[in-house]
């Protein structure tokens, strides 16, 4: 089994780093397709990547990674959004740990009334992480791909 997922993984790796687009290109792929990954989308948030990804006309392949790429921690980023808006409100957090993040509750909860379940600080909380993620992954991965895209190839092989 983890050999399986190491291969899995060299081989997602090796794609991302051959890919024939320029830096801006496969970052800002990256950056949109994780995106979604802050919202609750029920197991969609891939192919949201890829509407956003062919909205923009970035780079395809790039914008699956980063989609898939936060699927596995997204109760850590539902977390962070109602931590995030509870900073800015300056009030105290409708979630305080992992074990309290009930999806669908959660889902409901934002749907049903803004100012009293939290949704507030919940949807405040998804959009500065949205902006602050993207600058750092769009200049972590920018950066990467132009300065050190052939060395790790190199490693990779």
């Amino acid at each position: 089994m983890k050999r399986k997922l190491k291969r899995g993984l060299k081989y997602y790796l090796l794609r991302l780093f051959r890919l024939k687009a320029g830096p801006h290109q496969i970052a800002m792929g990256l950056t949109l397709g994780f995106v979604p990954n802050w919202f609750p989308t029920f197991g969609l948030g891939p192919m949201l990547s890829i509407a956003l990804a062919k909205l923009t006309g970035v780079n395809l392949v790039a914008a699956v990674i980063g989609g898939v790429m936060g699927a596995p921690i997204w109760p850590i980023l539902f977390l962070l959004n109602y931590k995030v808006g509870s900073f800015i409100f300056s009030e105290p957090s409708k979630v305080n740990d992992l074990n309290e993040v009930h999806y669908l509750e959660a889902v409901d909860e934002t749907v049903s009334g803004l100012q009293h379940s939290g949704s507030l600080q919940y949807i405040t909380g998804t959009f500065i992480n949205i902006a602050v993620s993207s600058v750092l992954i769009y200049l972590s991965f920018y950066f990467l791909f132009r300065k050190y895209r052939t060395t790790i190839l190199l490693k990779l092989r």
